[in-house]
């Protein structure tokens, strides 16, 4: 098979630059003439916009298979990989065999966030009109992470072979809106898609931006998630950035702080008050509602000509947990056992006034009882339960 060395890189239909093979696998990345003119940085940090050839160092080769992360955002994850390995299967090419600029190539045009990759290697399998219900969609998806076969491959992969994260999802279009759909996955309960929609609306009462959502009837569990997807807006693409990308760090691992997370926010949005506030919720939400995963890559940015750089609405916001038992970021040093004093010190280090990272915190605080039969499963209710729904509205009364 050949395998290309090079591959152009595109947004909105200008070439922002091209990216290279070198002898070690890494790849080095040059900017457009064109774009060097009347773009922007694409990794501020990274790749400033200036006439050089930029060679990422050695961690990336494990990092981001040699890759910028800016570039590597645009690979799939988890679930993304597992159907592209699968597809490339059935051509004959091993996971070996494929280089880290085809896999580029195969996401193409199709991959989360703005930036499309040239010439590509994408499937032009059409699947609309399939007919597939949700259901079926899940017990496919069910069956590829089981390393069952599957006769839905060739959808699945169109439909979720750019998705990122772990858990199997869809990409869909409707009435000229872009969602994803999330399934369970094998480590999943069948609750997996109400709580993370529960925890959607509780979110969006303690003021946390967020696109919207919506709970998907099921037959054999609880329901699907379903949530707006913030790099498209209107059908166009909108450039977006993990905060992983931007560091350059290992998403795998705890290897980061709220602290930098701020820093970074006030660098890329000339510390402007919206944004920290919202990092600064979205901190306490995760402490107070036991999201453990929240990782470098469960944060992003958003960048156009009439904003510049935003922070991204939150996602992946849902109960979770990690195998050591801690944050994956830490807060004042703490991964485990933060306490009301560590939320407020980062939040006043920051630059917020002290009274709002108080009274945001005790909101937070409050609103969360609202989760607490996901929070305290032995204190759950059963003859009584109350249903989410039906209290929603408290949370807004709070």
């Amino acid at each position: 098979m050949r395998v290309n060395k090079t591959l152009d890189v595109y947004y909105h239909g200008m070439k922002v630059g091209t990216l290279a093979e070198t002898p070690d696998k890494r790849i080095a990345f040059q900017y457009s003439s064109e774009w060097q003119k009347n773009g922007f940085s694409i990794s501020p940090f990274s790749l400033p916009l200036r006439n050089d050839v930029f060679v990422p160092n050695e961690r990336s080769l494990e990092r981001f298979g040699g890759l910028f992360g800016v570039f590597a955002d645009s690979l799939p994850d988890s679930w993304g990989q597992l159907l592209l390995d699968r597809h490339l299967e059935t051509l004959g090419i091993t996971r070996s065999g494929i280089s880290t600029l085809e896999r580029l190539a195969y996401v193409g045009r199709n991959g989360m966030g703005a930036l499309e990759y040239l010439p590509s290697k994408e499937s032009d399998f059409d699947f609309k009109g399939i007919g597939l219900d949700f259901d079926t969609i899940a017990k496919e998806c069910e069956n590829i992470l089981s390393s069952k076969e599957s006769n839905q491959l060739d959808i699945l992969f169109k439909m979720g072979g750019s998705s990122g994260g772990t858990r199997p999802k869809i990409l869909i279009s409707e009435n000229n809106r872009d969602w994803i759909i999330k399934f369970p996955s094998k480590s999943d309960p069948e609750i997996s898609g109400k709580r993370e929609f529960d925890y959607s609306l509780c979110a969006k009462g303690c003021g946390i931006s967020m696109t919207e959502t919506e709970l998907i009837p099921s037959t054999v569990c609880e329901g699907y998630f379903k949530t707006e997807r913030f790099d498209r807006r209107d059908g166009e693409k909108i450039f977006t950035i993990t905060f992983a990308a931007l560091l350059e760090a290992d998403f795998r691992a705890p290897s980061c702080d709220y602290e930098t997370f701020f820093k970074l926010t006030k660098a890329l949005t000339k510390d402007a008050i919206y944004d920290k506030e919202q990092l600064y919720r979205i901190m306490c939400f995760n402490i107070a509602a036991h999201n453990r995963d929240d990782h470098t890559k469960n944060f992003s940015f958003t960048h156009s000509e009439l904003n510049g750089w935003k922070l991204a609405p939150a996602y992946d916001i849902t109960y979770s947990d990690t195998y050591w038992g801690e944050h994956t970021t830490s807060v004042n040093g703490k991964g485990k056992d933060i306490t009301k004093e560590d939320l407020i010190k980062v939040g006043c280090d920051a630059g917020l006034a002290e009274k709002f990272c108080l009274d945001c915190l005790e909101e937070i605080e409050e609103k969360v009882k609202m989760l607490d039969n996901y929070l305290k499963p032995n204190h759950r209710k059963t003859k009584e339960h109350i249903h989410f729904k039906e209290r929603i509205s408290e949370i807004n009364g709070l």
